[in-house]
This record gives structure tokens, sequence and C-alpha cells, in this order.
């Protein structure tokens, strides 16, 4: 239910974000090809269903056993510069709601590889227990490194098993 309600909030907010930004850099009209309602918006294209279907369930998985939301999310070429990409990552973090809104537990993973940007944030609640500083590093070892050799579907999965399993340990601490 929450991810229905998380994209359907997305979806309607799709004209509110290109009212944002006059030169509307913020998301386009690929919204409206969603078809499945997952932890994974995939707009760049570099996964396929079965991929999808492996991270959202490891993602469903993690916030069964914590109530900590993991989204990723794939952007298209049109955010050329570190700002337009920061903010619409962020944008959609907090617009959409990831998270527990009480606990502000959310973590969204932006991607773009046409760009050459990748991005977590990491809600408030979470950077007790990740800080900015351990996220470069998950980025650099696995999303990074992984993306240098295109294998974005490895680094992705690497990266949001690293992130999953950091997360456990500081938790069971």
């Amino acid at each position: 239910m929450k991810k229905l309600i998380l994209y359907s909030l997305l979806l309607a907010n799709i004209a509110f974000c290109q009212s944002v930004d006059n030169k509307e850099k913020y998301f386009k009209s690929q919204y409206d090809t969603i078809v499945k309602k997952t932890f994974v918006l995939d707009l760049e294209d570099l996964f396929d269903k079965t991929q999808i279907k492996e991270f959202d369930n490891l993602i469903a998985e993690f916030e069964k056993e914590t109530s900590i939301e993991i989204a990723i999310i794939t952007f298209n070429d049109n955010y050329v510069s570190d700002e337009d990409f920061h903010q619409n990552t962020l944008f959609v973090a907090n617009r959409i709601g990831i998270g527990k809104k009480e606990l502000n537990n959310g973590i969204l993973i932006g991607i773009s590889i046409k760009s050459r940007k990748i991005r977590i944030e990491n809600g408030d609640g979470i950077l007790a227990i990740l800080t900015d500083e351990e996220t470069k590093s998950i980025i650099d070892k696995s999303f990074i490194q992984n993306f240098k050799q295109a294998k974005f579907y490895e680094g992705t999965k690497e990266g949001l098993k690293m992130i999953i399993q950091h997360l456990k340990t500081k938790l069971k601490q």
C-alpha cells in the first residue's frame, strides 16, 4: 500500500515539479509510462524486469525487518549540472515521502548514467546510523567501481546490499 501511495504522489506532483523551475528540468512526462508500482523507478531503462523485481524484494524484506524504506530512481540525462541532479534527488526524496514520516528514515538512491551522477539522500533519522562519509564510501566502493565497467545492475545491487548490511549491523549495536 505504501508503494502505491508513494508513486501516486509522485505522479500527481509531476505538474508541480515542472513548475518549480522555469527551465522545466524537473521530472518529464516519462513518469506516465510507469506501469508497475515498486520501490524502483527506472526512467533510464538500466534494469530489466527481473532485476527490478530483485531490488524490490530486497528492499521490501529490509523494510519489514527495520521499517527503513529505500527507493531507487534512475533519471534520464536532463540533469547536466550537479545542482540540478542534487535538487531533483532531494525533491523526490522529500516530496514522495520515502521513509516513515515520524522517523524520517528513508533513503533514496538517485542514479543517472548518461549524466554520470549518483547521489544517495539519507533522511535525518538515518544519519545517526549511516553518515554522509559512510554513504560516500559505499558509493565509491560498490556503485562507482562497477559503473566504471558498465556493470550498472551489479553496482546497484552491491551498493544496495552494502547499505542494507551496514544498517543492519548498526541497528544491532
